[in-house]
């Protein structure tokens, strides 16, 4: 007859039952790698049918009567349990056996099955209780912490403060690591050790249902952020345990509720359509000097739009080769621009012009940001970027001014965006992040009439032109690179994927045949004149074609 004493439910998994005394007298014999298995409830076995009655998590206590008299029963069994999802098997010797017999142990370790040897100062029914009793403390415990974080989850809802990082806050709050997926199924923000897991949206797009998937050691709970019929995205928890309780699953659908809240209230509050339309309007006024800066900034400070902090950059983002486009896109970049977390590289503002989205970025260091802002944006919405390329669709592109100091500069800063922007185009430049800086070479002498420009590069390229006209493709396109990448051999070498020896083998010939040092900023001022009147040329010729 069979006789199973199931003793309790847990949720333990075997390494931490380990850690419970008397348990914690036992050896750990054989299937060290199974520790993690997820120990649910402790039976003693005393029949060889045991195999057609356990449940999956089961640990079994055995003084080894039933399975002491041939190995090879024994074999098939544990092959048998570990099929059914046994948690492990714990051995009392002293009374059948001496020592686990060696092909038992060899058998647990391949199966990964934990093996004990209990110690037999303890009786099972001593074990059992000390497991039921550390089980009820930590759900007892849980169900505490489940509850201050509850309190702290109102404390937060009801705060009104402006300039948070909510998500990293709902990160301490609920103290486990958390990251926030967006609509389109992009990283709103995540812990550094889940940013580093590749599979965070592995899956996607997900079903708005929650939903618990296994992560490392412990579970990933992937809540629905809604608000009303909206999908904002999804709340994922990583814990540190295979299982939870329910209460916390409500805790994480209670967090999921507030960041929804969140996440709605600030869109409609920093994109309120009136603020905006009343924000274009002054805006454009300002631009074409109907309003003083002065009354700007009053009109605005009246809407609760504070302009300026301090010293600032514009950004002018648009979706190309649209200048401007209405619709989705523009409006999912323009929300998480707003409140994204990873999107506040510094202090800043965003509205919407005819043109597209203006942002201006507060300086506070009082240095110019153009290389930062183009790096973070660029990797900020690389997702948009490489998805939109694939589609073949407009993809955003950011023209980025020069560091102002007055307000009363903001008028330039606009128009160094469009320019940049204008430039771009008309050189036929692909890049996604441009500053003006880069291109306020090219600004200044683009009205010099073209045949100067191209008797210039004649007389200053003459002696790497062939005698038929034609250029020297390989010293050319050398040259070339040099300038574009402000002299470096390195940078120059890896855009024309040769050695850097060779680069430099190609410089000396065409400084001695142009009779140029290029340690010389005038020789170099003289090329980098050169190649954008060069640009300016090439581009005018289709243009006059088209017209």
């Amino acid at each position: 007859m069979l006789n199973i004493w199931e003793v309790m439910s847990m949720q333990l998994t075997v390494k931490e039952a380990l850690q419970v005394y008397p348990l914690s007298e036992a050896k750990l014999i054989a299937g060290r790698e199974g520790t993690s298995r997820m120990m649910k409830s402790v039976n003693v076995m005393d029949a060889p049918d045991i195999a057609d009655w356990i449940k999956s998590g089961e640990m079994l206590f055995t003084t080894a009567f039933m399975i002491k008299d041939s190995e090879t029963d024994t074999l098939r069994l544990m092959q048998r349990l570990n099929e059914r999802g046994c948690a492990g098997i714990g051995i009392k010797l002293g009374r059948f056996w001496d020592s686990i017999p060696q092909g038992i142990v060899e058998e647990a370790n391949r199966l990964r099955l934990p093996l004990l040897e209990l110690p037999f100062q303890f009786t099972f029914s001593d074990q059992m209780n000390a497991l039921f009793k550390a089980e009820h403390e930590r759900s007892h415990r849980l169900l505490h912490e489940v509850v201050q974080k509850q309190k702290k989850l109102m404390q937060f809802a009801l705060q009104q403060q402006q300039h948070r990082n909510v998500f990293a806050e709902m990160s301490t709050i609920l103290n486990y690591s958390i990251a926030v997926i967006g609509s389109r199924g992009h990283v709103l923000y995540a812990n550094d050790d889940v940013m580093s897991d590749n599979a965070v949206t592995q899956g996607w797009p997900w079903k708005s249902v929650m939903h618990r998937v296994k992560w490392n050691q412990g579970s990933c709970h992937r809540v629905p952020i809604q608000q009303k019929d909206e999908e904002l995205g999804f709340l994922l928890v990583y814990t540190d345990s295979a299982l939870s309780l329910r209460a916390e699953e409500e805790l994480f659908q209670q967090a999921a509720d507030v960041l929804a809240f969140y996440m709605d209230m600030t869109y409609r509050e920093h994109i309120n359509p009136t603020v905006q339309d009343e924000m274009r309007t002054l805006l454009t006024q300002y631009m074409d000097q109907k309003l003083t800066m002065q009354e700007l900034m009053t009109l605005s400070e009246n809407k609760g739009v504070h302009l300026f902090q301090e010293t600032y950059q514009c950004v002018l983002t648009t979706l190309e080769p649209n200048a401007f486009a209405e619709g989705k896109l523009l409006k999912q970049i323009h929300r998480e621009l707003q409140y994204n977390p990873l999107m506040q590289f510094t202090a800043s503002q965003h509205f919407q012009m005819n043109e597209g989205i203006l942002s201006i970025y507060s300086c506070p260091t009082g240095r110019d940001y153009g290389e930062e802002l183009s790096a973070f944006l660029l990797n900020r919405f690389g997702d948009v970027l490489t998805a939109q390329e694939a589609k073949g669709a407009p993809g955003p592109r950011f023209w980025i001014s020069k560091m102002k100091h007055e307000p009363t500069s903001l008028r330039e800063a606009y128009q160094e965006c469009l320019d940049t922007r204008q430039l771009a185009q008309r050189l036929g430049m692909k890049d996604r992040a441009l500053q003006f800086e880069m291109l306020e070479f090219a600004y200044v002498f683009q009205h010099v009439p073209e045949q100067m420009m191209e008797n210039y590069c004649h007389k200053v390229l003459e002696p790497l032109l062939a005698r038929d006209g034609d250029p020297n493709q390989v010293l050319m396109s050398t040259l070339e690179s040099f300038i574009e990448n402000d002299g470096l051999i390195n940078e120059a070498a890896k855009q024309l994927y040769v050695h850097r020896n060779t680069v430099t083998y190609r410089m000396e010939k065409i400084g001695s045949l142009l009779q140029m040092d290029f340690k010389k900023t005038n020789d170099l001022l003289k090329l980098k004149l050169v190649f954008t009147f060069r640009k300016f040329v090439r581009d005018k010729a289709p243009v006059r074609l088209r017209t």
